[in-house]
């Protein structure tokens, strides 16, 4: 498995937007991020990154 760098919903924009504190349960949103996260198999786009042994994070 290629060797990404971890997403932090709770980072902060230039605008100052914290993206976890957005999702509100429920919402559409908050269902698609999950279907994405949890759900959906993408792993066919692993190939295209070759970094597992050394390798900056993508």
């Amino acid at each position: 498995m290629p060797n990404f760098i971890p997403y932090d919903h709770n980072q902060s924009a230039m605008v100052v937007i914290n993206y976890h504190d957005q999702l509100q349960p429920g919402s559409f949103e908050s269902a698609i991020h999950y279907l994405i996260e949890r759900k959906l198999d993408i792993s066919v786009f692993y190939p295209s990154y070759k970094n597992e042994e050394n390798g900056r994070r993508p």
